[in-house]
């Protein structure tokens, strides 16, 4: 690799293309587990593979932490899919953009990170309510806050680097 805007923009261009089919791979998982949930109203077989997704059996356990746990695995994939959608939109725009440094990527990228931050109250809450305890609440809800600062940094990178960009395209 030469590690130039070229090679960046291939990369980018065949990135996105694998983040368009993973966004609908996800989506299609998130679709068939909502189904399975609510198929698990009607069939016990249906209720017995929902408890092998959650990874808990529902005699022992409360109707409240049978929920918080079904709905946390659905936040996650709903997670995932904003995740994986905002990269693709990201890798699409580096591919076809002049420069990787636009407002374009900025603003999915902090829209991201405040999804990120909505979503660490909402797992946290997931956490405490759900049968894992608090140590594993805590450990989502920070794990989600530190990738809404991860993400926050590198959209202030993209929006100082588009700065620089228009700097250099306007300076004779």
């Amino acid at each position: 690799m030469r590690g130039d805007l070229h090679t960046l923009k291939k990369v980018c261009q065949y990135g996105s293309r694998v983040m368009l089919g993973g966004t609908a791979v996800i989506i299609a998982v998130l679709a068939a587990y909502l189904v399975i949930g609510v198929a698990s109203f009607f069939s016990d077989g249906m209720a017995s593979f929902l408890q092998d997704c959650i990874g808990i059996r529902f005699e022992g356990h409360t109707p409240l932490q049978v929920g918080a746990a079904y709905f946390a695995i659905v936040a996650i994939l709903a997670l995932a899919v904003v995740t994986v959608f905002v990269t693709y939109l990201v890798m699409t725009s580096i591919s076809t953009e002049h420069s990787p440094f636009t407002e374009t990527n900025t603003r999915p990228v902090l829209r991201l990170s405040q999804i990120y931050l909505i979503a660490a109250i909402m797992m946290g809450v997931f956490g405490l309510l759900g049968p894992h305890g608090i140590l594993f609440a805590a450990f989502v809800f920070f794990g989600c806050i530190l990738v809404s600062v991860i993400l926050y940094s590198f959209a202030l990178i993209i929006r100082y680097g588009s700065v620089l960009q228009n700097e250099s395209d306007h300076t004779l």
